[in-house]
């Protein structure tokens, strides 16, 4: 009876032995104890600081250079290439125009490394933000606006995509909030921004709203280049992390993916809920703020 009880905690002991080294590879979920709510709380914030920071600034740098062409009128660009109130009204429109058409190309994020994409998505929209100061038309700075749209709307609808793939779907609306903050902290500062260097380039043989495109523009193209090394294309790449950081971060969306197989199971698609959205006023008025 002794030894049939050694047996018995042995193979036992050999069980717990197997599962954990099984969730040491992080194959299974929480309640095994792989890693503390602590742990899960800190790889959180180190999320918070690093990713959604930079993510909120490449926002802010977008929204800058899409919003600097009312601070560009001011400072002569309507009487330097001798627009009238409805061809200015035109060059705004032309960006939201392709905004808009062209807001299906966030779907690339799955095509293309985050990393790179987003950085791609940075560069161009800095690059022809910067060509606006080389506008000598009206026709020629519809067409670069319009450029602009497509560049912009290929990053920022698809911003709470790239965040799923690090936060669970009860985290992500507080982090999409912290991103979408940046567009009134750019407003804020914007106006002082572009006196100051309208003012600073009185004295250039260059239009001051010439200076104002480059000087708001250009840092997006610089800062693209460090994008592409420090965005991560998964939790598991973080720089930022800790490797038992990165090990925590995976685990704890595995359990996520799990748990949303689990109650997607046996779900079909069904005509009527998408009848039920387009006849929802609601859905017509944010689309339309």
């Amino acid at each position: 009876m002794p030894s049939s009880q050694t047996d018995d905690d042995t193979t036992d002991g050999a069980g717990k032995s197997e599962l954990d080294s099984i969730v040491v590879q992080g194959l299974q979920h929480q309640g095994s104890l792989q890693y503390t709510f602590e742990e899960e709380r800190l790889v959180l914030k180190k999320l918070d600081r690093h990713l959604v920071l930079f993510i909120a600034v490449l926002y802010m740098l977008g929204f800058l250079d899409r919003s600097n062409i009312g601070n560009a009128k001011i400072a002569g660009l309507s009487d330097d290439l001798g627009l009238n109130s409805s061809q200015y009204e035109w060059t705004l429109r032309s960006f939201y125009i392709s905004y808009v058409l062209f807001e299906w190309m966030p779907i690339l994020y799955t095509v293309l490394t985050p990393s790179t994409y987003i950085a791609s998505c940075v560069a161009v929209w800095g690059i022809i933000a910067s060509l606006q100061a080389l506008a000598t038309s009206y026709v020629s700075l519809c067409v670069l606006r319009a450029l602009l749209g497509i560049s912009e709307a290929a990053f920022s609808p698809g911003v709470p995509v790239f965040l799923a793939t690090f936060y669970k779907r009860d985290e992500l609306a507080y982090r999409i909030g912290l991103f979408i903050s940046a567009a009134p902290l750019a407003t804020s500062f914007a106006s002082s921004l572009a006196w100051l260097i309208t003012k600073l380039g009185q004295q250039s043989p260059i239009a001051a709203w010439r200076i104002l495109f480059i000087v708001e523009g250009f840092p997006s193209v610089i800062i693209s280049v460090f994008a592409f090394y420090y965005i991560p294309d998964a939790p598991g790449a973080a720089k930022y992390l800790t490797t038992r950081d990165r090990k925590v971060a995976e685990l704890r969306l595995r359990q996520e993916k799990t748990k949303g197989q689990h109650e997607t199971s046996g779900k079909t698609f069904k005509w009527n809920e998408i009848c039920e959205a387009l006849k929802d006023p609601k859905c017509y008025l944010t689309a339309n703020a």
